[in-house]
């Protein structure tokens, strides 16, 4: 992200970042017109650099080869071919043994996720002609209505994630902030907030959901704000795993908290003594589960008010968040 108007921006942004709604929108909108697009972009400039925090896992870690949409397609180990699937030996095994279509290693007090952000089935998404093209109907079944004109581009997502994550004493850092991501699913796709463009509320939105759960904004950021129905794919792109409401990890927040379904197993996966979970404000809770063997504090995909529907994330971080950059 550019930083070289930020000075020109400083007073204006000044003033509407106390407006985590209209904030919402230029991070994390999906339809804003032209003039709103380019004003997201001076405001989230200002933003970025003003915040004084570097990105510690900017390193030259490749993620793969360039990759066109019209003749990408889904490879042997379910991801995009020519997208780098790497999880280094200092990464913990529920990290190693679950996350792909990534590059991720750790630095210091940071587990560093590096991404291109396409996703691994075939959608409306990826454009007429292209290999993984499907007018597919939406994640509710409906009849698909596009997000605009929004197509899937490659990303550069560098996450640097704290590996030890503490509650944000005080005011919590708010999800709607201008953040370019809050999270990473185990597939390596952006998560985004809670929030849709002003106007809007998400469950209007999310009539633009692709079959899989996903759409992108205008720049092409393909994300998840709800639910994550699908994970593995076959070489058509066509799912051949459902992650519909289960008790599965489904990604890794920017605090470092881990994301799960909307049931929890207490750490009895696969035995069918999964439960409703009682959760606080933030979506989570303190419990065992499969991946932690000590109760540990995580999130829950579950009903948002602002949203109106389910989502991943709610509208604030419960831990002290790490950087996102790309």
């Amino acid at each position: 992200m550019k930083t070289t108007m930020r000075l020109g921006v400083a007073v204006l942004s000044g003033l509407l970042l106390q407006c985590n709604t209209i904030l919402s929108l230029f991070g994390q909108g999906e339809e804003e017109s032209p003039n709103l697009t380019a004003l997201a972009a001076l405001l989230l400039a200002s933003q970025s650099s003003s915040s004084g925090s570097s990105n510690p896992c900017t390193s030259s870690v490749s993620t793969g080869s360039t990759i066109s949409n019209s003749t990408a397609t889904v490879g042997g180990d379910g991801c995009i071919s020519g997208v780098t699937t790497s999880m280094d030996s200092s990464l913990p095994g529920w990290i190693k043994d679950n996350f792909k279509c990534s590059v991720g290693y750790v630095v210091g007090d940071y587990y560093c996720f590096k991404s291109k952000n396409l996703p691994n089935h075939a959608s409306y998404y990826w454009g007429n002609g292209a290999n993984l093209y499907a007018a597919l109907p939406n994640l509710d079944g409906t009849q698909h209505t596009a997000a605009g004109t929004n197509r899937i581009a490659s990303q550069n997502f560098v996450y640097a994630i704290p590996k030890n994550p503490t509650v944000q004493n005080g005011t919590k850092s708010g999800t709607q902030a201008g953040l370019s991501s809050i999270g990473i699913t185990r597939n390596g796709l952006a998560i985004f907030n809670n929030a849709a463009a002003p106007g809007d509320t998400l469950a209007t939105e999310a009539t633009t959901f692709d079959a899989f759960g996903s759409h992108p904004q205008s720049s092409g950021v393909t994300h998840h704000h709800a639910w994550v129905k699908q994970y593995s794919t076959d070489q058509s792109g066509t799912a051949t795993t459902q992650y519909n409401n289960d008790v599965l990890l489904i990604g890794l927040a920017l605090d470092g908290y881990a994301i799960y379904g909307s049931r929890c197993d207490n750490g009895t996966a696969g035995t069918g003594d999964d439960f409703t979970p009682t959760l606080d404000t933030y979506h989570g809770h303190t419990a065992v589960t499969q991946h932690f063997s000590t109760a540990t504090y995580h999130y829950h995909y579950v009903y948002d008010s602002t949203a109106t529907i389910k989502t991943l994330m709610g509208s604030s971080f419960y831990g002290t968040i790490g950087t996102v950059t790309n």
